[in-house]
């Protein structure tokens, strides 16, 4: 079953809850606040998979095998998480269930045991980043849509290529897509870019200043508030199909 965009009068529609600004802004803070746990103590990115890749064929070129696996296995578990998920969302919406809480509760769950078992010293560090980085691939699989645009909260390069063209726009034609400002359009994705900068501030004080590791549990907590929101209100949680890029 897949949530249809509801229209309750012609000028203005209304999106689901995982299209929502606000919730684009927060699944962009808790990438940031997973990148700087992954940054801070294992030295490689948790969502940023070009970041990784790049670094994998440096590595190799540099014959630092150990630094090459380490680089590589994070785009590995990435792509396993966004993998696994996918399989997930299509037998959920075959069977007319939504996928939205159990992908936010698996995430919860999956980070606390990541903060504990570092915290702990149960696992190491690059180990825990692999998971993290599985972690990254599911929620960017699963929320791709901010207020019924295509972006991204787990890799935002493409967001900001957005921001700026439709702020270049709002200087040549006010109304965009849907009949919104072209300006209110740009706000969309800086807001995006805030929420994943912000995440990775907060993340690195928090974790250096106050309590270490506390990066994911804060990431776990907000997941746990949008599985939340999105119990409350079922049948409008899930992401729409399909999706506008321009």
């Amino acid at each position: 079953m897949t949530t249809a965009i509801i229209e309750d009068h012609p000028e203005k529609i209304r999106f689901p809850l995982m299209e929502e600004r606000v919730v684009g802004f927060l699944l962009a803070f808790m990438a940031g606040l997973m990148n700087a746990w992954t940054l801070y103590h294992a030295q490689t990115f948790a969502t940023v998979q070009s970041g990784n890749v790049l670094q994998s064929g440096y590595r190799l070129v540099q014959g630092d095998w150990s630094a090459f696996i380490f680089a590589f296995g994070s785009v590995i578990a990435f792509g396993l998480g966004s993998a696994l998920c996918g399989v997930l969302m299509t037998n959920r919406l075959r069977h007319g269930q939504i996928f939205t809480p159990v992908v936010l509760w698996f995430e919860c769950i999956a980070l606390l045991a990541l903060a504990i078992a570092s915290r702990l010293d149960l696992v190491d560090p690059h180990v825990v980043a692999y998971g993290v980085s599985f972690v990254a691939g599911t929620q960017g699989n699963a929320f791709h849509k901010d207020h019924g645009m295509l972006y991204g909260n787990v890799a935002v390069t493409f967001v900001v290529q957005m921001a700026f063209n439709f702020l270049a726009q709002s200087f040549f034609k006010k109304t965009g897509i849907n009949g919104e400002p072209n300006l209110m359009w740009a706000g969309v994705f800086f807001s995006v870019l805030l929420g994943f900068a912000a995440g990775g501030a907060i993340g690195f004080y928090i974790d250096m200043r106050v309590i270490d590791h506390a990066s994911l549990f804060l990431a776990a907590a907000i997941a746990v508030w949008l599985a939340l929101r999105a119990k409350a209100q079922p049948k409008a949680a899930d992401p729409t199909s399909g999706g506008t890029i321009a």
